[in-house]
């Protein structure tokens, strides 16, 4: 069932479960009420449609409902140490609540576990994954998603039964997120929060530059760290600044036809130009193997360049440029050197 109650600041979610909204505290407690829910059995049909529409409607939800589940999931084991933990059912107005007996274990176990030990706890598996110069590489992980690397990139992988998430730390990567209702999927760069449940999604963060979120598949919801809240859908691309918000006209774009192939091209060892400068180009060849580009005047690397070249091979990138750009290249091992005839 799903209804508005106009005035009072809650809506109905499903049989038995009144959410309400806005306030962190107000989200902290049905998200409380939804992870004792599931502790207790599994979620009927119709209260799983509830819980996927809850999450998605605000993506706070989504997070407090995933420390929920870890919480009590810490609470649940500290207090079998001693006893196991008697949860009343929550009213239509309130959260769950424990035992005295049980609250008393979970407190122990949480102050056992310190700040730094919860998070570890809660995010149990940690991979580190990394490429070298020159090297990219795909992965599989636990759940079945694969994420391919571009060249001088590190991501974090952390699972748990309850959230999967990656941290990319530098570089780009392709995440093919396989679709699973029970743990959505979250992804952290720079500045942003990413939450989908399933899709294929190119994450670049290169230095200083903007990230650069864009859905190839499906869609996500990103949240700066401002809470700027950003929706993206099928094919649209974002460029994410350091100013850490976007204006409405600077939102998300829609790809171009034969843009998403060229954006894929390091994955066969390609780099692919669309109207980029030489200077762009430049740093995108020395991520790879090979001489350094550089260039003899600053107007030289202003000029602007198309088309697909062998990522470990700038110097027939130097020559093709030459030839197009009435260019003078001066190739050595040590160095690439473009300037005008």
């Amino acid at each position: 069932m799903s209804r508005v109650r106009q005035g009072c600041g809650m809506h109905v979610t499903g049989e038995g479960f009144m959410a309400e909204t806005g306030t962190a505290e107000a989200i902290d407690r049905q998200a409380a009420v939804w992870a004792a829910r599931l502790d207790r059995a599994p979620l009927t049909e119709a209260e799983q449609q509830a819980l996927d529409s809850w999450t998605a409607d605000d993506p706070r939800h989504l997070g407090a409902y995933a420390k929920a589940r870890a919480v009590a999931l810490h609470s649940k084991r500290a207090a079998g140490l001693t006893a196991a933990p008697q949860v009343t059912v929550a009213s239509q107005n309130e959260a769950p609540r424990m035992s005295r007996r049980a609250l008393l274990a979970a407190s122990i176990g949480v102050v056992s576990l310190g700040s730094a030990g919860l998070a570890a706890a809660y995010l149990r598996k940690f991979q580190r994954i990394d490429t070298a110069r020159g090297e990219t590489r795909s992965v599989t992980l636990d759940d079945g998603s694969v994420i391919s690397l571009n060249t001088l990139s590190r991501i974090e992988v952390r699972f748990n039964q309850d959230v999967r998430e990656v941290v990319l730390k530098f570089g780009e990567v392709l995440i093919d997120v396989a679709t699973r209702r029970d743990r959505p999927f979250l992804i952290r760069a720079a500045n942003a929060t990413m939450t989908t449940q399933g899709g294929m999604f190119l994450v670049k963060r290169l230095d200083a530059s903007p990230l650069q979120v864009t859905t190839l598949e499906g869609a996500l919801q990103l949240v700066s760290d401002q809470d700027q809240v950003i929706p993206l859908s099928a094919n649209q691309t974002l460029a994410l600044g350091d100013d850490r918000m976007v204006s409405p006209s600077a939102g998300p774009t829609f790809l171009e036809a034969d843009r998403a192939a060229s954006l894929l091209a390091w994955r066969d060892g390609k780099l692919a130009f669309h109207d980029d400068t030489l200077n762009a180009a430049a740093i995108q060849f020395s991520r790879f193997r090979g001489a350094p580009i550089q260039f003899g005047g600053g107007e030289v690397g202003r000029l602007r360049i198309t088309g697909l070249f062998e990522a470990n091979d700038p110097a027939a990138f130097a020559r093709a440029v030459a030839h197009s750009l009435n260019l003078r290249a001066e190739i050595s091992s040590k160095r690439i050197l473009l300037s005008h005839a």
